[in-house]
């Protein structure tokens, strides 16, 4: 990467957000558990590695995780691996973690780093977006919400580097492919990959904005309604598409479903009908599994302990 022409991503100039909400974890009774850990220290290894069936953890003290953010992996809070893979970061300067105060106060975040701060938590995504956003000082902002702990700066610094090279762009989202997943991590639950083109892909979840493009969205309300019900759908194709029909998106959708729609082509669709560059940036594995079951964070703890003693 050429810092001298892309002036935004150059080394510590991105603030980032860490979208904590107040979201919780799905838990059921009897947890059936199966995994896939890799026995070599390189994480990024592509070697197959094989199944290890875990039998179900004594009961759950559901009290104790209520606030996802701050639920210990190896008694550490989740949201505080996130956060150490973007201070670690080669080009992250502030984060702000959008949450609610006194839970996160039972981190020891904000006793560690000066240029971690607070930003107490409004609700619903899109408003924990704006207002995260709104104190970044950065022309480009990455966002990440506090649920993937396998994230490390390498993955942090692999995203900002793959958008350093489209520097024009308004939003950019990570993607991984299911080739790569397969790999490496199949035995944790990943959700429904997309087709587009030869490509079987899943979103990530760290993504950036241009900050233009946040005023933009801060400034329109119905801007945010469709955003806000993309994001409530993200897990649901069939009305996804549908929403997307609805705002005259139908070349997208229609060749989506004929398999014949490329990343390019999309991007290229996104901007004729909205004026915006939208881009997909193939990243990591590790910024893509999130936590929304205690099974998911029974897999990650497990697979975190067994790359530990690898060390």
């Amino acid at each position: 990467m050429n810092t001298k022409y892309n002036p935004d991503f150059k080394e510590h100039s991105i603030d980032a957000v860490v979208l904590a909400g107040k979201s919780k974890l799905i838990v059921k009774d009897k947890p059936n558990i199966t995994y896939f850990y890799s026995p070599l220290h390189n994480p990024y290894s592509f070697a197959s590695y094989p199944i290890e069936n875990i039998s179900p953890q004594e009961s759950i003290n559901k009290e104790n995780i209520d606030y996802k953010a701050i639920i210990k992996i190896n008694n550490k809070p989740m949201v505080n691996y996130v956060v150490e893979a973007l201070t670690e970061s080669n080009y992250v300067n502030n984060i702000y973690i959008v949450g609610e105060k006194d839970q996160l106060n039972k981190t020891d975040l904000s006793r560690r780093k000066e240029k971690i701060k607070f930003v107490n938590d409004k609700g619903s995504f899109i408003d924990n977006l704006i207002v995260g956003g709104n104190k970044a000082k950065s022309k480009k902002i990455l966002y990440s919400t506090c649920d993937i702990p396998l994230m490390t700066s390498k993955d942090v610094d692999n995203f900002i580097a793959g958008c350093s090279h489209r520097s024009n762009g308004d939003f950019y989202l990570a993607y991984y492919l299911k080739e790569d997943y397969e790999k490496n991590f199949s035995g944790v639950k990943s959700g429904k990959f997309y087709q587009l083109g030869e490509k079987f892909i899943k979103n990530s979840c760290i993504f950036m904005f241009d900050k233009d493009f946040l005023n933009e969205i801060n400034q329109n309300k119905e801007f945010q309604k469709i955003i806000s019900y993309l994001y409530s759908q993200r897990k649901s194709s069939l009305k996804l598409f549908v929403t997307l029909a609805k705002y005259h998106l139908f070349n997208l959708v229609s060749k989506y479903i004929f398999k014949n729609l490329t990343i390019e082509e999309a991007e290229k669709i996104l901007y004729e009908k909205t004026g915006y560059h939208f881009y997909g940036i193939e990243g990591s594995i590790r910024a893509g599994i999130d936590i929304d079951s205690i099974e998911e964070l029974q897999n990650i703890e497990k697979i975190m302990k067994k790359e530990q003693n690898l060390h």
